[in-house]
């Protein structure tokens, strides 16, 4: 029950650090809104975070975080911009009705997209800060962001620091306060 060519929407979904497209559709329940409600949901798949890591294991270059994709400078903006682009064009997407989450490490990816870009309108990252050393997000202007970390989330601190799990005792995170006080500078 999808609108007309033109006029539909698209929600982009970003897995976290070490997980994957299929992983996060089968825990977020997008699916039976999206029929329900008429959108489409486009789970994206990050590259490997760790060398030896398994083919599942994946992650974003967020700016400062994380893993293989962040030390290689792995260029997710330019990709996740060049498949929306593609996913306008072949499904009949309003390019101002893109829409954007994302978990963790996607949480980040997702946020530093609404940071240098104007794809999405609205976002939901969740468990995870803005990582990216900017003092405002001059292409959020005007756009909407509800951002849900729990308190006791032991990867990404939601006070910033160093998470307690072992692959997190390497990045030290930037605070949900940061996030928000750079997005409303914007």
């Amino acid at each position: 029950h999808l609108p007309p060519v033109g006029q539909r929407s698209l929600v982009v979904v970003l897995h976290g650090g070490m997980g994957s497209a299929i992983q996060i559709q089968s825990y977020l329940g997008l699916d039976p809104l999206a029929d329900r409600y008429g959108f489409i949901v486009a789970y994206l798949n990050g590259t490997q975070v760790m060398a030896a890591g398994a083919e599942t294991m994946r992650g974003w270059n967020a700016g400062e975080c994380c893993g293989q994709p962040q030390r290689k400078k792995t260029d997710d903006v330019a990709y996740i911009s060049k498949t929306v682009d593609e996913l306008i064009s072949r499904y009949g997407i309003h390019p101002q009705r893109i829409f954007g989450t994302g978990h963790s490490n996607g949480a980040m990816m997702t946020q530093r997209l609404m940071c240098e870009t104007n794809i999405y309108q609205a976002t939901v990252p969740f468990s995870g800060p803005l990582e990216l050393d900017v003092a405002s997000c001059p292409p959020a202007r005007g756009k909407r962001i509800l951002a849900i970390h729990g308190a006791d989330d032991k990867n990404a601190p939601p006070d910033g620091g160093y998470g307690s799990e072992a692959i997190n005792k390497r990045t030290n995170y930037r605070s949900q306060d940061y996030s928000k006080a750079v997005f409303e500078a914007s």
